[in-house]
């Protein structure tokens, strides 16, 4: 059996050759770790200078099995060059092949979370057990040595085509990735439209919110998901995704935090109501949990900070400013 042992990865009997793209067996894609990715600067690159770094190749009955070097070769055949120098192996080590390619693309760059959940499910194919994939492979990938990781990682590497691509370009971190994943496949397509447009933080409030919508209320995901579109509408009809993806977050927290959304609605009126400048900033206590309200504004000059400083007493003389302090 092959040692775990990361400075004994050798591979013996290697040879350059040149090889037609024909014989290259790309269906077999027991090596391969990379998906979603541009071809565009890596066509470039051979165009100008050409393929300095030669994939590295394994003998089979039938074709040659790509162990290293699939982004290469698929310029090439985008290129459509008819064949290319390779280095051709026989070692036969399924393992011991796949270690030697991570190790040459961890030494030239960083590989993405999709790309590291890959080799761990990989290494765990070719026989790798879990406690060695904590122990030693996790270290490897820069990644934390805990077992939710690792779940984590490995449920990612089965997730379906356009869950893998939304991480990759998106780069969602691990806490936002791991509320993805709890839900389940079906789901997971009706929740990357709306995430797409959103930024990490408010991804993981859209997750976290629906997760315990769904636990509570024990509904499925889209008549959620249709009931926050009616519970919070923004002004035009004709939404963007980013608006469309707001007006669902907002009708969420709606449902999630019902009397929080009613006090809200109230201080954003009474707010309305008094006609408050834009120019000066008010802020209730975090989740209206204390007495304590916010008031900031900018000034350049002694005449702009007495002038709002004549906005706030206005303010305070009207009728309605109580309504801004009652809870």
């Amino acid at each position: 059996m092959l040692k775990l042992d990361f400075g004994e990865i050798r591979i013996e009997g290697m040879r350059y050759a040149s090889l037609p793209l024909a014989k290259i067996n790309l269906k077999d894609e027991r090596f391969r770790t990379s998906y979603f990715f541009s071809l565009e600067r890596l066509i470039l690159s051979i165009e100008k200078a050409g393929l300095l770094s030669p994939p590295l190749v394994r003998q089979a009955e039938k074709g040659y099995i790509l162990v290293s070097g699939w982004k290469r070769v698929l310029a090439c055949r985008k290129m459509g060059l008819p064949s290319i120098n390779v280095l051709v192996t026989e070692d036969q080590d399924d393992l011991r092949l796949f270690l030697a390619s991570v190790h040459e693309n961890l030494a030239v760059r960083e590989l993405s979370l999709v790309e590291k959940a890959e080799v761990l499910r990989t290494l765990l194919k070719f026989g790798v057990p879990k406690n060695v994939l904590l122990k030693s492979y996790l270290p490897l990938l820069s990644l934390p040595t805990t077992g939710v990781h690792l779940d984590v990682l490995l449920c990612l590497s089965r997730a379906e085509n356009p869950v893998k691509r939304f991480v990759g370009e998106k780069e969602v971190p691990l806490p936002v990735l791991q509320f993805l994943l709890r839900f389940t496949p079906v789901d997971q397509k009706l929740l990357l439209p709306l995430l797409l447009p959103l930024g990490q933080n408010k991804q993981k409030e859209i997750l976290e919110d629906l997760w315990d919508i769904n636990r509570r209320d024990n509904k499925p995901l889209r008549n959620i998901l249709e009931e926050a579109g009616r519970r919070h509408v923004l002004g035009s009809p004709k939404l963007s995704p980013q608006q469309e993806a707001e007006k669902m977050r907002l009708g969420l927290k709606r449902i999630r935090h019902p009397q929080l959304s009613s006090r809200e609605d109230q201080f954003n009126s009474a707010r309305q109501r008094i006609r408050w400048p834009k120019e000066i900033a008010i802020h209730p206590s975090l989740n209206f949990e204390g007495e304590d309200i916010t008031v900031s504004f900018r000034f350049k000059n002694e005449k702009e900070f007495k002038a709002r400083l004549e906005q706030l007493q206005a303010m305070a003389r009207k009728k309605e400013f109580p309504e801004l302090l009652s809870r």
